[in-house]
């Protein structure tokens, strides 16, 4: 029997997680947006209208597909699904490569050609895109955000609700902090602290006055 998946979020990240669901053997009962402002068919409610969706549409479990411009809805979202008590699977795209010792937790969804090495620890509702590498040991806590092609050297601690900008490389044994933000194509050679943006290379922040 074919599983149906709810996607809470319709533009282009909700429809490339579409495709890593639809690879890994569901199916998509339809998409929730913020307000009832598309005039896609697949698109069947809104943010105020979830619970009433699940009901209607048969549902057999929900993910967040809210792209790195709304990351603190996000975790809103997620954290709203999961009160409803809906399963809340994780997604991996078959030609993502996984160790075994690896563990994902729930709703995170891992994009083709991403690989994830030997006892890495991903959280909820975490985004690891496409061909991004995240090395062996490496502590990727709820909500983070990996743009494609993303660099975790080993034993890399990324607290909860930062976002990792496409390209960028963090070397061994570092922290980036909660909620903070590494640029694009930055080179992150020290710590991030909690909240700091980051870029360049090496990363640096902004110049305090």
């Amino acid at each position: 029997m074919a599983r149906r998946l709810l996607i809470v979020g319709a533009g282009g990240h909700g429809r490339a997680v579409a495709d890593v669901a639809t690879a890994a053997g569901w199916t998509i009962a339809g998409f929730i947006e913020r307000a009832r402002t598309s005039a896609e068919p697949d698109v069947i409610g809104t943010d105020g209208d979830i619970a009433a969706c699940v009901e209607r549409h048969a549902i057999d479990g929900a993910v967040v597909g809210i792209g790195n411009t709304a990351l603190a809805r996000r975790a809103e979202i997620f954290e709203r699904l999961r009160a409803l008590g809906l399963p809340l699977p994780t997604l991996v795209h078959p030609r993502a490569v996984i160790s075994p010792s690896a563990r994902l937790g729930a709703g995170s969804v891992v994009f083709p050609g991403a690989v994830l090495g030997a006892g890495v620890v991903v959280g909820d509702n975490a985004v690891i895109y496409s061909g991004a590498i995240v090395e062996h040991g490496c502590r990727l806590a709820d909500h983070v955000y990996l743009s494609p092609a993303v660099v975790l050297a080993g034993e890399v601690c990324v607290e909860a609700g930062a976002f990792v900008g496409a390209g960028a490389i963090v070397v061994p044994r570092l922290t980036v902090g909660k909620q903070a933000v590494v640029g694009a194509g930055a080179v992150v050679v020290r710590d991030v602290g909690a909240g700091d943006t980051v870029k360049g290379v090496p990363a640096r922040g902004a110049e305090r006055p």
